[in-house]
């Protein structure tokens, strides 16, 4: 008995959330972009998109608790990474590449 490819793939992350990611290149850059914890000014030098792109982007993730900034309070300097819950969105993705 064969077994279907889809049907290996278990979803661990809400479809409202990864919707919202699957629908949008720029959140997929910056959350692939956080192999390790980073300013926003490195993520615009790793991922090419404007700062002001990366700016609202990362508002963006972080509404959907996909990452975390370390130090809010800093006017520059804040430093993003990714949350567990970005982690299982990355898995996801990288599933539904095979």
């Amino acid at each position: 008995m064969t077994t279907n490819k889809n049907q290996k793939y278990k979803q661990n992350s809400d479809f409202e959330t990864l919707g919202k990611v699957l629908a949008s290149p720029n959140k997929k850059k910056i959350l692939y972009s956080l192999n390790y914890p980073k300013t926003p000014k490195e993520i615009t030098i790793h991922t090419n998109l404007n700062f002001p792109t990366i700016s609202k982007t990362i508002k963006e993730l972080e509404e959907l608790k996909l990452i975390k900034i370390e130090n809010k309070e800093l006017r520059k300097g804040k430093i993003v990474k990714i949350s567990t819950k970005g982690k299982e969105i990355l898995k996801d993705l990288d599933r539904r590449k095979e």
